[in-house]
């Protein structure tokens, strides 16, 4: 019989990544509930409450949670009720985020 290998664990390094900010047309939001069909519901910046999808490129790469930050783009029709994903913020990015105040006050969980 071999030695048993030990793993090498990353529980105490933390991912950088740099920082992406809403652009034109985009804006916080945060996963309240899942639909299926990669469709959450979300809560926007603007107070509103949105059908999320999760774009196909993002689908096997991303996995969403609730309570998770993203940047979302509210579509040109029907823009009160769909949007899309555009990002979502990993653990320490979240804490910068909030941290630095860049959320309004009802979108911090």
């Amino acid at each position: 019989m071999g030695k048993k290998k030990l793993k090498k664990s990353w529980t105490g390094k933390e991912v950088v990544r740099a920082k992406r900010l809403p652009r034109k047309d985009e804006q916080y939001a945060v996963v309240r509930e899942a639909l299926g069909g990669s469709r959450f519901y979300v809560l926007c910046g603007d107070g509103l409450t949105r059908v999320m999808r999760v774009p196909g490129k993002f689908k096997r790469r991303m996995w969403i949670r609730i309570h998770d930050l993203i940047i979302i783009k509210p579509w040109v029709v029907q823009s009160d009720k769909k949007c899309d994903l555009v990002y979502r913020f990993l653990p320490p990015e979240r804490r910068w985020v909030y941290k630095n105040k860049r959320v309004e006050k009802h979108l911090v969980i």
